[in-house]
């Protein structure tokens, strides 16, 4: 179906709508048709049962968030060494929000420097079977193309041009024992990754351009989130020397209605779910940005079934600020870590909900 065909019910709808304004009597009726007409031919919401992959690598229109999420390590031939973030999310509140928010990093941990791009596209993603081809408009300046774990990104980040190649080099890690998952504020989720994409490719920067090489990790995650991402979490992408890696969620606030998560995947690809007990986060040190005035943990120590770990940025500024006039947020802080401890290691780190001042937006 064309572009301009996606917009003929809209049209149809605006039409019904003046015509009920112009004639009073007729408007309660005309509403009734429109509320009846969109029960029956949108999307229903709610759970759709477990993870189905290759499927639900694709756009699921009867989810309200979902997200497309890579995070990697780089290194150069000569060792200079890089993290990146490529994600897409996508809102669909009914007629209220309908939108993709496109955002993409490098960290340059040799250069203690760190670029970031944003845009927002006032539309959901296009459906493509058992796959995604994402971009954030005019000019592709991020694009994913993939699907089934073999995905193509593109990114050009201030002077910074990613272009990589991802092959994922083991099963998917499907949390929750890969079916929808309550949360205890509200709402639900599922959620899986693929924790080990070998990944080759690209990077050039002011117009030199480098081979690199090195492993990513992406994220998968739909449902009725807006609960959780109001609640705020710390998230811990962990990847260990011995081959293990270990995701954990550990959602902010004070109350009992907060809980943890966490999974963690053997040398084998064998991934099992962690109890709330059986690890524990504790913040060692704090970082104030210098935009934002906003104040983020920065370095953990993390205990997974008496193994202790710690997690430390490779970089301190590794905030997100939103750079559009249409809205003010997210703000967040998403950053490399090097992982020290039992086992040493990389990691990616994510802190929502610790920056929620309006004056995120200030220069």
């Amino acid at each position: 179906m064309s572009k301009h065909w996606k917009k003929l019910p809209w049209i149809i709808a605006g039409i019904l709508v003046l015509i009920g304004l112009l004639n009073p009597p007729l408007l309660p009726w005309i509403l009734l048709i429109l509320v009846s007409a969109a029960y029956w031919f949108l999307p229903r919401r709610g759970l759709i049962g477990p993870v189905t992959l290759p499927a639900d690598d694709a756009f699921l229109p009867s989810q309200q968030v979902q997200w497309w999420y890579w995070t990697g390590h780089l290194f150069t031939d000569d060792g200079r060494r890089f993290g990146f973030e490529v994600v897409f999310f996508s809102f669909d509140a009914f007629v209220i929000m309908r939108d993709q928010l496109v955002q993409a990093a490098i960290t340059d941990v040799n250069g203690q420097r760190f670029e970031f791009e944003e845009f927002l596209r006032l539309h959901l993603p296009k459906r493509v079977k058992d796959g995604f081809d994402l971009s954030s408009g005019a000019g592709n300046q991020v694009t994913a193309v993939g699907g089934d774990g073999h995905d193509r990104l593109h990114a050009q980040i201030g002077n910074y041009t990613l272009d990589l190649k991802l092959d994922s080099t083991q099963q998917p890690a499907l949390h929750y024992g890969g079916d929808a998952h309550p949360y205890r504020f509200g709402g639900y989720t599922y959620y899986y990754s693929r924790p080990k994409m070998a990944t080759t490719g690209t990077l050039t920067i002011d117009g030199q351009t480098f081979q690199v090489t090195g492993n990513s990790w992406f994220d998968r995650q739909y449902g009725e989130l807006f609960q959780a991402i109001r609640q705020g979490w710390q998230w811990f992408a962990i990847e260990l020397e011995d081959n293990r890696q270990i995701m954990l969620f550990d959602f902010k606030g004070n109350d009992s209605s907060v809980e943890k998560s966490g999974s963690i995947t053997d040398a084998n690809g064998l991934t099992t779910t962690l109890a709330a007990h059986e690890f524990e986060v504790t913040v060692t040190g704090e970082w104030t940005s210098p935009n934002t005035g906003c104040t983020y943990p920065s370095g953990w120590e993390i205990v997974v079934k008496g193994e202790k770990f710690t997690v430390e940025p490779l970089v301190k500024d590794q905030e997100l600020r939103a750079n559009h006039d249409l809205w003010i947020g997210p703000v967040y802080w998403e950053g490399a870590c090097g992982v020290g401890g039992a086992v040493a290691g990389q990691a990616y780190v994510e802190l929502n909900g610790y920056c929620k001042c309006l004056a995120a937006k200030l220069p």
